[in-house]
């Protein structure tokens, strides 16, 4: 597995949230696509996407799309898009939870 990990700063979590979830539909579609958490902090307006990947190949394969989603579910709240990382997950301990 792997992950592609993206930082933000919003002034409003809320309208971020918005677009992120406006999003959501079309990144399920992507292929080796397995799922995503997003973070914020509604205090400061800092807010991190974390989305799972099948392979390296999915991941990589995903970047373009993976930008314009990005782009597309930030530009309703105005939040800067600050790092966009990619990251092998060696190692998973626990469950993962549905919120």
């Amino acid at each position: 597995m792997h992950a592609r990990v993206s930082t933000y700063q919003a002034r409003d979590a809320d309208a971020l949230l918005d677009g992120f979830k406006s999003v959501t539909p079309a990144l399920e579609t992507i292929d080796g696509f397995s799922h995503a958490y997003f973070m914020v902090d509604r205090e400061t307006g800092r807010a991190m996407s974390i989305t799972i990947w099948d392979s390296e190949e999915t991941l990589n394969a995903s970047v373009r799309k993976a930008d314009e989603l990005r782009k597309q579910g930030t530009q309703p709240s105005g939040a800067v898009i600050e790092h966009v990382q990619h990251y092998e997950i060696p190692m998973v301990v626990g469950t993962p939870v549905r919120a």
